[in-house]
């Protein structure tokens, strides 16, 4: 049976885990930007920001998914609603 509400969101943890990946970068990220610039610190940053874009698309599709699965019941109640439509 699946969750309906707030919780479906958290549904297997993938977004508490991105979450906390995003936080631990960002960490990561505003050390880094307190250090001189070299080569090394300029790459780092740089994978810090694509892990971030990874995991906010991420976020982004389970909760489209979710949003997706709230709405078809809906559309299905309404539909069953008013057959002739």
């Amino acid at each position: 049976m699946r969750k309906s509400g707030p919780a479906s969101v958290f549904n297997g943890g993938a977004v508490v885990h991105s979450l906390s990946a995003i936080r631990h970068a960002h960490g990561q990220l505003h050390r880094l930007t307190g250090m001189q610039t070299s080569p090394t610190v300029l790459a780092s940053q740089i994978e810090l920001c694509d892990l971030l874009l990874v995991e906010i698309s991420g976020i982004h599709r389970s909760l489209a998914r979710d949003l997706e699965q709230m709405r078809q019941p809906s559309a299905h109640a309404q539909r069953m609603a008013n057959p002739s439509a």
